[in-house]
């Protein structure tokens, strides 16, 4: 009996990862571990005759391209790239799976995220090379695409420089140029294209390499590629990035369709995914969090360097949420955070119900915002420590949506938060504040509502029924003079374990996105950093702390408390 052909190195690479991580030798993350799992299904799918085959030629050519590429930056400039497992296994799974029979690459559309010096660019480069100049395609266009020409140039010029130190590159007819590399016996090109919507006329690409997807806002520049590959036998589009602040860019919606895949909610056979990130229970602060999220670790990734970013971010708010997004590849909301998320997720509490509280005292913040989008209605339910006297809170949100919005899922997540109740949707295209008006008046005979607080753009209408009704209401303005001491003893209690909440993923979202807004004399404002990004259960939630901080008061004379106030 003939024994099978021995697997080429770079594949073998690839295959050895991957059972690595399968059988926890090699820490990865939940998705990480999904990619594998899936790989596995696919070549038992293959045997069993599916529709796709895998070819360990096809993707040892592109393994064996990228390593004869050499290292641009750092102690190893110079010397050919050494072509890791897990990146292996990235060029397997997008060069070696074709259409039975045929040379037809399966996948057209790739997703890769991984935390920042994990060697990136030692994926896109090469590949933007080979696929343009290597597989055969005549007149074949490679595009480096960013929203701006600079980010464009970054692994741009990085292939750029590849292609001048590797000599041998020239003999193939491969030549460098200011803003291109061609090989005018195959008339193709590789070059970077911005968002300048001139520049992204009549393109007809067979490699399109979007680099750090996580901070365009837009869909536009990835939108423009993938209706440009229709001409091509087997385009290729990938997204390689880092997570972000950009809750609602199209990195993050394509983060999410690629978890989707990855977890065989959504069927999708010809995208890859493979996300790099710590899992929501880990300890962030810890070596084993950092390893598991970093899949050069040792080698690209120096593990002092890390240790000492991580020791410092642990006790700084501002750097917190840069060194979670770049290095742990955590989406933590807005670039300049204004509360720490790892503080707030410390306060969740899952197991909490609202019933649990029936018959108690209750403060509510009501943010209507627009009828077109998000709005909330946060409940807090403040207790006294006998001991210390200081204000404990337990936190709830009610959010509200029209179900245009989760139907066009402006924000990826909608669908989802719709599906196990997070949402509260609302029929027709405008959110109904009627049933917000309703869902107050059955918390008021679940609890004791002592105080609504309600910004008056937007809500003196309900206010003026409910108060009818004999509810308490009191304006809450946004102003500074208002938001300011809720804002201080919201993150003071986050901080000092004072406060709990159910996990509600929504109003974890929105605490994310609210960043600082800073007067002249340190009084803070909750704003946010783009349209797109929204903190209305955030702003309902400091409404109802600022309405319990004012319970001792005189009737629901807030404007004096807060001209003076005392902050336990």
């Amino acid at each position: 009996m003939a024994r099978a052909a021995p697997m080429p190195p770079g594949v073998a690479s690839a295959f050895a990862w991957a059972k690595s991580v399968r059988r926890g030798k090699t820490p990865a993350g939940r998705l990480a571990r999904l990619a594998v799992e899936r790989w596995e299904r696919d070549h038992a799918a293959a045997q069993a005759g599916g529709p796709w085959e895998f070819r360990p030629d096809l993707a040892e050519r592109g393994i064996a391209f990228a390593g004869l590429m050499p290292n641009i930056k750092g102690p190893q400039a110079g010397k050919p790239i050494e072509v890791l497992g897990w990146q292996a296994f990235v060029y397997a799974n997008l060069l070696g799976w074709v259409e039975r029979g045929t040379e037809t690459r399966r996948f057209r559309q790739g997703v890769v995220f991984v935390p920042r010096g994990n060697g990136k660019t030692t994926i896109a480069a090469p590949l933007a090379l080979y696929l343009t100049f290597f597989e055969g395609e005549g007149g074949a266009e490679g595009y480096t695409a960013a929203v701006t020409r600079d980010q464009a140039r970054i692994c741009f010029d990085t292939a750029r420089e590849m292609v001048r130190r590797a000599t041998w590159m020239g003999g193939k007819g491969v030549k460098p140029h200011a803003n291109t590399v061609a090989r005018l016996s195959s008339a193709s090109v590789l070059r970077p294209v911005s968002s300048d919507a001139k520049a992204l006329d009549g393109l007809n690409v067979q490699c399109a390499i979007l680099d750090e997807i996580a901070s365009h806002r837009t869909s536009e520049v990835y939108d423009v590629m993938l209706t440009a590959t229709g001409k091509r036998r087997h385009p290729l589009i990938l997204a390689i990035s880092t997570a972000t602040g950009n809750n609602a860019g199209i990195g993050r919606q394509l983060w999410d369709y690629g978890t989707r895949v990855l977890e065989e909610t959504q069927e999708d056979e010809r995208l890859f995914a493979l996300i790099f990130a710590a899992d929501p229970e880990d300890d962030p602060w810890s070596e084993k969090t950092w390893i598991k999220a970093n899949p050069s670790w040792g080698v690209a990734v120096r593990p002092d360097a890390i240790a000492a970013i991580m020791r410092q971010a642990r006790n700084n708010p501002a750097q917190e949420a840069a060194a979670k997004t770049r290095h742990l590849n955590i989406w933590v909301g807005a670039d300049e955070a204004l509360f720490s998320m790892r503080a707030w997720q410390e306060c969740a509490d899952p197991g909490l119900r609202l019933e649990d509280f029936a018959g108690e005292e209750a403060y509510l913040g009501l943010d209507l915002a627009s009828r077109t989008d998000l709005a909330a209605l946060a409940i807090i339910i403040p207790r006294t420590d006998p001991d210390t006297g200081k204000a404990h809170y337990t936190a709830f949100a009610r959010c509200f949506l029209n179900d245009a919005a989760v139907a066009e899922a402006r924000l990826p997540s909608y669908p989802g938060w719709a599906a196990d109740g997070t949402l509260i949707v609302t029929p027709g295209n405008e959110t109904d504040f009627g049933e917000i008006e309703d869902e107050i008046r059955r918390l008021s005979g679940l609890f004791r509502i002592a105080s609504i607080g309600y910004d008056p753009w937007q809500s003196t209408q309900m206010a003026q029924r409910l108060g009818a009704e004999g509810l308490a209401v009191a304006e809450f303005r946004a102003t500074t003079q208002n938001f300011s001491p809720a804002v201080i003893e919201l993150d003071a209690a986050m901080r000092s374990g004072r406060l709990r909440h159910d996990g509600n993923p929504a109003l974890a979202w929105c605490m994310g996105n609210v960043i600082g807004k800073a007067d002249r004399r340190g009084n803070l404002y909750p704003t946010k950093a783009r349209p797109e990004t929204k903190i209305d259960a955030a702003v309902a939630l400091m409404m109802a702390i600022g309405r319990a901080m004012a319970r001792d008061e005189s009737a629901g004379d807030l404007l004096d408390f807060l001209r003076n106030p005392v902050i336990a």
